[in-house]
C-alpha cells in the first residue's frame, strides 16, 4: 500500500513538473517602427525590457513582436518569446541562460529596423490591425508600442496642410475617412503608447494634434493611452 502511495505522489510531481502553462505568456508586447522617416527615439532592448525587471522576476514569460510601418498594408513581424516557467521545479541556472538568449535574440530583432525611402506611409490601418491582433492575445499584459511621428501620407495625407486643419477643425470627419472599412475591437486592458520626440517647436505643433487624434479613438475603444517620448512604467 505504502508503495502504492510513493508512486502516485511521484508521479503527480511529474505530472507537475511536464505539464506546460495555457498561457505561457504573462505580458504581450507589440513595437510598431516607422520605417519611412528617420525617427528620434528608437526601441532599444533596455528600454522594452526594463519595466518588467527580468533580473529579478526571470521565470515570467514575454512574447514581443516587432513590424515595421511602411507603404504597405502587410510588412514581416519578428516575434521574439520567451515561455513562463515554475520557480519551483525550474533550473535558475538555465532559466537565466534562456534570459540571456531571449534579451540577445531581441537585440538582433530591434537592430534590422532602419529607415528607408518610401513614397507613402500607411500608418492609421497598420496601428489598428496590430491593435486587434494584440487584443486577441491571452497574456494578463498587453502592450502596442508605436514608435512614429504618425504622418499618414496614403490615400489621406498629414502632409497637406488643408488635411491637418480638417483633423484640427472636425476629428470625426477625418476619423471616418481613416476608419473606413476598419472595425477596431474592445481594447480593454491593453496599454498603446505612441512615442515620438519632436525636435522643434513647429514639429511639435504638426505631430500633437494628431497623436491626441490617435489617443481620442482609442480611448474611445477603451485602450489606457499614453502619448509620451519613452516607454516607461512606474
Amino acid at each position: 500500500m505504502k508503495t502504492l502511495v510513493f508512486y502516485l505522489l511521484a508521479m503527480g510531481i511529474v505530472l507537475i513538473a511536464c505539464k506546460k502553462p495555457s498561457n505561457p505568456y504573462d505580458t504581450a508586447i507589440t513595437v510598431m517602427v516607422d520605417e519611412t522617416d528617420t525617427l528620434p527615439v528608437y526601441p532599444t532592448t533596455q528600454t522594452l525590457l526594463s519595466p518588467f525587471k527580468l533580473s529579478d522576476d526571470p521565470w515570467q514569460g514575454m512574447q514581443i513582436s516587432l513590424v515595421g510601418i511602411a507603404d504597405k498594408d502587410v510588412n514581416a513581424i519578428i516575434t521574439v518569446s520567451l515561455e513562463k516557467e515554475d520557480r519551483l521545479t525550474g533550473n535558475l541556472t538555465i532559466r537565466r541562460a534562456k534570459v540571456q538568449r531571449f534579451i540577445t535574440e531581441l537585440q538582433n530583432a530591434v537592430a534590422t529596423f532602419r529607415p528607408h525611402k518610401c513614397p507613402r506611409s500607411i500608418i492609421f490601418r497598420a496601428v489598428a490591425e496590430q491593435a486587434t491582433q494584440l487584443a486577441n492575445s491571452a497574456a494578463n499584459k498587453r502592450y502596442l508600442l508605436v514608435f512614429s511621428d504618425l504622418l499618414e501620407n496614403s490615400e489621406v495625407s498629414f502632409y497637406n496642410p488643408q488635411t491637418l486643419a480638417l483633423l484640427k477643425n472636425s476629428p470625426a470627419t477625418m476619423e471616418k475617412q481613416l476608419q473606413c472599412n476598419i472595425r477596431i475591437p474592445s481594447l480593454n486592458g491593453m496599454q498603446v503608447w505612441f512615442l515620438f520626440a519632436p525636435s522643434s517647436y513647429s514639429q511639435n505643433n504638426v505631430y500633437m494634434p494628431i497623436a491626441r487624434f490617435y489617443e481620442s479613438i482609442y480611448r474611445a475603444h477603451n485602450a489606457d493611452v499614453h502619448v509620451a517620448t519613452q516607454f516607461s512604467m512606474p
